[in-house]
């Protein structure tokens, strides 16, 4: 049951790992500015539809009462240390592409707000795809 119902959120973050594996090109310094450019809006977003798709699943999931009610929390966690890795692989495994604190603040702001997303749905009694309830 638990992967029946967290399929999506795996598939999601495989397709997450794949593209932050792929080639890249390498920038030379971050200015703080760049915390606004696209790649930042994008890393905010692949993390925001994970967290969501993770809710999802480990709510729907009957298996484990404790992955049911720390739902996010764990989640949560699991996002800053998989964001965290994925820089980590970037930096130092991969010859064409880079590390970046940016980039990583960036997967937590895209955690923080699936939460926050997944929340407000539950306060308004909205189900929106399984949120919420």
């Amino acid at each position: 049951m638990f992967l029946r119902h967290n399929i999506a959120g795996i598939l999601w973050a495989i397709f997450i790992f794949i593209l932050c594996v792929l080639p890249g090109s390498a920038i030379p310094h971050y200015r703080w500015t760049d915390l606004l450019s696209a790649d930042k809006l994008i890393h905010t977003f692949l993390f925001l539809v994970l967290t969501l798709l993770l809710i999802r699943g480990f709510r729907k999931q009957s298996q484990s009462a404790f992955l049911k009610t720390n739902a996010i929390v764990i989640i949560f966690l699991f996002c800053l240390i998989y964001g965290g890795m994925l820089e980590l692989i970037q930096n130092y495994w991969l010859t064409d592409r880079y590390g970046s604190w940016f980039d990583f603040i960036a997967n937590s702001v895209g955690s923080a707000s699936g939460i926050w997303v997944n929340t407000y749905f539950k306060k308004k009694d909205i189900k929106f795809s399984g949120f919420g309830k």
